[in-house]
């Protein structure tokens, strides 16, 4: 059986649940794996080995993806344009890389600054299995088999990419236990901007506004769960990280803060009116639509919307790493089929 050399650069929740489940689709007889991680975080790093489902953890990312099949580009945002540059020379023709980043214009601008035109660059994002969507924790020692399951896997390749590499992602994406679909990359940072960077903004400006409050030197010792949950960004990710994200997706953002302060304002106006069937209206009509979305976003009911589903074209994929491994990766037998 061929081993596959997957390198997973970023060692968090969702490079390890990768590797878990990579690992479990690998004991079920279907693939071999090499599993090699890179990881410069130690509060990271050390839970990744402690799950012993990596073959190695490299203290180099150039180290960790040499002669890698599949490299997963999942570093802070803050270290990813230099990730791409000392990644650059050790990569091999022919290799796949999907990109994790929030947003996926700036990473396919630092591909063509560094890559060659035989290294492919897929964008790759993923809606987890929804039993963990209100599970807020980010290290590796949470990495589940299952974090993928039955959840959108969005692939965003460029108008450049390669075929046989987009086929390959979307059979990476099944082997997730995902639901590929494809969407393009401008479509996706406009959309990631209400989903990903809104609440990066909100937790942010909210602990802002509450610490320049005359009432914070009593106030921060009220600070339960709501408080605290709403903030987490600024546990959880460098404010160099944020600063770039938002300065790179800048037009996208400022008018969803447009967006959103209209939405604001409305709702203060009502408040500073006492009016009561105004401020109900606003809570039921808001709690209405929730259920519904949070019913279909655990369903996984998406058939209606317009994002593109993911269909594998079998003639292409044993092209990128040869049809011995293409056959081993996907269960295929020799005529095609599963």
């Amino acid at each position: 059986m061929a081993t596959l050399k997957v390198s997973i650069l970023g060692l968090d929740r969702l490079g390890a649940s990768i590797a878990l489940r990579l690992r479990e689709y690998e004991n079920n007889g279907k693939q071999r794996f090499q599993l090699v991680g890179y990881e410069s975080r130690e509060d990271y790093e050390k839970p990744a080995r402690k799950l012993k489902v990596l073959d190695k953890v490299e203290r180099q990312p150039g180290a960790a993806v040499r002669a890698a099949d599949l490299v997963i580009m999942n570093l802070p945002y803050e270290d990813l344009r230099a990730g791409y540059e000392m990644v650059a020379p050790y990569l091999r023709e022919g290799v796949v890389i999907l990109d994790t980043a929030v947003i996926k214009q700036p990473s396919a601008q630092w591909a063509a600054e560094f890559l060659t035109n035989a290294q492919h660059l897929i964008g790759f994002t993923a809606v987890v299995n929804a039993d963990y969507m209100l599970d807020h924790q980010l290290g590796a020692e949470h990495g589940t088999e299952d974090y993928f399951r039955g959840g959108t896997i969005y692939l965003s390749p460029s108008a450049a990419s390669n075929r046989e590499a987009i086929d390959l992602a979307v059979n990476f994406a099944l082997i997730l236990d995902g639901k590929p679909h494809f969407l393009d990359p401008a479509e996706h940072d406009s959309l990631t901007t209400i989903t990903e960077e809104i609440p990066q903004l909100l937790s942010i400006a909210a602990y802002s506004a509450a610490m320049e409050h005359n009432a914070w030197g009593d106030a921060q010792r009220l600070t339960n769960p709501p408080f605290n949950v709403l903030t987490r960004y600024l546990l959880t990710h460098h404010p160099d990280a944020l600063r770039d994200e938002w300065l790179a997706n800048s037009d996208a953002l400022a008018r969803a803060i447009d967006d959103l302060i209209g939405t604001l304002r409305e709702l203060r106006e009502c408040l500073a009116d006492g009016d009561e069937s105004a401020v109900e209206a606003f809570l039921i009509k808001a709690s209405d639509d929730y259920q519904k979305w949070i019913n279909r976003r655990h369903k996984g009911d998406w058939e209606d919307m317009p994002a593109s589903r993911a269909e594998f074209d079998n003639s292409v994929t044993g092209a990128l790493f040869g049809s011995a491994i293409s056959r081993r990766l996907f269960g295929r037998n020799s005529d095609g089929d599963r």
